[in-house]
């Protein structure tokens, strides 16, 4: 065989080899990671969570879709996360509702869900959510993770009644309407500076969810705990809307049942984590003031009429279905 022909051939192996290759690798832009930031450092219950998911979307080597970190609060502040997701900075955050209350007033209604994640997605409270956040913030969302998670009131004097009247509360927008209404005078101070804030009696309380509390160090400077707990946590996966658009439909596909499978894993794993931190606060001597019957009812009426409040102030057409879609 003369050379020439030999390089023919050699040509048309070549051909065929580079059209297989492009009918069967994948056409998006998923051979680049994905680019996530999220709102908690990593070594925080929250970014562990976000790791069921992630981990559950790359395990499978035959989607190609692929994380890289570019960090969290160090990164990009947790309130600047969402206009980085929505600009396509970067491609995935890991951020709660109340960081993006400002672009989405509708937003702060997320806390106020008596659902579970799982069983939003069944009565359209999830889908309401999907549309709004395409059509307003050119995000799309994925899910919630850590769901079913209250929030309750951590004290360093007890009450004897739902009055936090000559407190002061350190808050955020997601519960310092709920603190104004039963009298206290809401602080807000970042979550780092909370330890010195009561070690100093800047501030006789706190609010915060039913976990995470150990690796910040506050059940030492705390000695009591409100019950019953309020509202529940409303931690987003969102993701850059081009960017999911530039998946295969299969990618789209994978990337969703993994989160609802990470969303549903999640809930269960907060739970039973909330429960083991409550054990711990309780053996550290951290007593229950629990409200019952009359006070109860006050306490929780008044937490869900100033969140809805507060909404429907801000956007009262679309706060309306909200409140309707969220009733039991």
């Amino acid at each position: 065989m003369n050379r020439e022909m030999r390089y023919r051939r050699l040509a048309v192996s070549c051909g065929t080899v580079l059209l297989v290759l492009f009918f069967f690798l994948p056409s998006s832009r998923s051979a680049s990671p994905l680019k996530t930031v999220t709102f908690a450092a990593t070594n925080t219950v929250w970014v562990r969570q976000f790791h069921i998911f992630t981990d559950a979307v790359s395990r499978d080597a035959k989607y190609g879709v692929r994380f890289t970190f570019v960090g969290g609060p160090e990164a990009i502040p947790p309130f600047e996360q969402i206009e980085a997701v929505r600009r396509g900075v970067v491609d995935v955050a890991l951020l709660p509702a109340a960081y993006f209350v400002p672009q989405l007033p509708e937003a702060d209604a997320m806390k106020l869900s008596p659902y579970s994640p799982m069983d939003e997605r069944k009565n359209g409270i999830f889908a309401f959510y999907r549309q709004l956040m395409e059509e307003r913030l050119n995000v799309v969302y994925l899910g919630k993770l850590a769901g079913g998670v209250s929030y309750h009131l951590y004290l360093k004097r007890p009450v004897g009644k739902p009055d936090l009247t000559g407190l002061k509360i350190r808050v955020t927008p997601i519960y310092e309407p709920f603190v104004k209404a039963l009298g206290g005078v809401g602080v807000t101070t970042a979550p780092g500076e909370v330890y010195v804030a009561l070690e100093r009696a800047i501030v006789d309380g706190f609010g915060w969810p039913a976990i995470g509390m150990h690796e910040m160090g506050w059940q030492e400077v705390i000695r009591y705990i409100i019950e019953p707990g309020f509202y529940q946590t409303d931690v987003c996966v969102l993701m850059n809307k081009k960017r999911w658009e530039s998946l295969s439909s299969k990618e789209q596909q994978h990337i969703s049942q993994a989160m609802k499978e990470a969303e549903e894993e999640s809930y269960h794993i907060s739970r039973k984590i909330a429960g083991q931190e409550r054990q711990l606060l309780t053996l550290r001597g951290i007593k229950v003031i629990q409200f019952q019957g009359a006070q109860r009812n006050f306490y929780l009426d008044t937490a869900y009429r100033a969140g809805w409040e507060k909404v429907l102030a801000k956007t009262p057409r679309t706060g309306e279905l909200l409140k309707k879609l969220m009733e039991r």
